[in-house]
């Protein structure tokens, strides 16, 4: 009896064991299958991760394409614009690329990068871009101004940054021509604003600005020369212009990085200009 239980004991471990094998197996099959389908899943989101990515790669490069075409067509227009509202005056017909070109000078002395000196100098071609609301007889007057006068230009920052405002991917440039006759010690116009407060990139604008201004005929005066105007930058230096921007001045001067353009320079220009007039006036 006793052997007879043994043998039922025996029979039913080992039936245990085949159903837990069985069983082990199964669990083990399902777990592999399962492991393959996750591995499965996990390629197929990446390679649809993939082609996510670059879709929006090539969807922000078209539009940064886009967006940059804009952008040129409308400074473009702009300065179509002034050229058209400066053409009498030879200085101010030259006068925004002048100070793009001294402009540059100082900001590579200054250590800007240069997407940022990209963006100033097309702030300083349109730095001007308000005086095409103000009369020739003011615009072009040959002599000194009235106080009446001078308000009316003192409005023309505030009158281009209007123009500028609605395009919000130019909101630096619209900046710096609002601020670009504002002072260091904060007597500047039309905000008042002080030291800091005042855009990098406009401060070097004035800076160049008044550069070009003091080595450049007018018919109330005479140039001076590139030392006498550099005296004059040291002597305003705290004043009204930032301390930093001269030195820059001086040192890219001093090191030769920034010259005067010579008249065959300035003539160049003009020539260059009247062409590319002509070039958009084509169908």
């Amino acid at each position: 009896m006793a052997l007879f239980f043994a043998w039922i004991c025996a029979a039913l471990s080992l039936t245990a064991l085949s159903i837990s094998g069985a069983f082990l197996w199964v669990l083990s099959r399902r777990l592999r299958d399962r492991t393959e389908e996750l591995e499965e899943l996990k390629q197929q989101f990446l390679e649809w991760n993939r082609k996510l990515e670059e879709k929006v790669a090539q969807r922000t490069q078209a539009l940064e394409s886009t967006h940059g075409r804009l952008e040129e067509t409308y400074v473009e227009t702009v300065t179509a614009l002034i050229e058209a509202a400066t053409a009498k005056d030879q200085y101010l017909s030259t006068h925004s690329h002048n100070v793009a070109a001294y402009a540059k000078a100082i900001a590579e002395e200054v250590g800007l990068s240069q997407e940022r000196i990209h963006r100033l100098v097309q702030g300083c071609r349109l730095h001007d871009l308000g005086k095409i609301a103000i009369p020739d007889s003011i615009l072009l007057k040959a002599g000194p101004l009235t106080l009446e006068e001078f308000e009316i230009v003192k409005q023309h920052p505030r009158w281009g940054a209007r123009i500028l405002e609605p395009l919000t991917f130019m909101r630096d440039v619209t900046e710096m021509v609002f601020e670009e006759h504002e002072r260091w010690d904060g007597t500047g116009y039309p905000q008042g604003l002080k030291g800091a407060q005042i855009r990098l990139e406009a401060r070097i604008i004035a800076v160049a600005d008044t550069l070009d201004a003091m080595t450049s005929d007018r018919p109330y005066r005479r140039s001076v020369s590139l030392e006498t105007a550099c005296e004059e930058l040291e002597r305003c230096s705290g004043t009204q212009f930032d301390p930093t921007v001269v030195e820059a001045c001086l040192k890219a001067v001093k090191e030769g990085a920034l010259t005067l353009l010579t008249p065959e320079e300035r003539h160049a220009q003009l020539v260059e200009k009247a062409y590319q007039r002509v070039a958009r006036s084509k169908p």
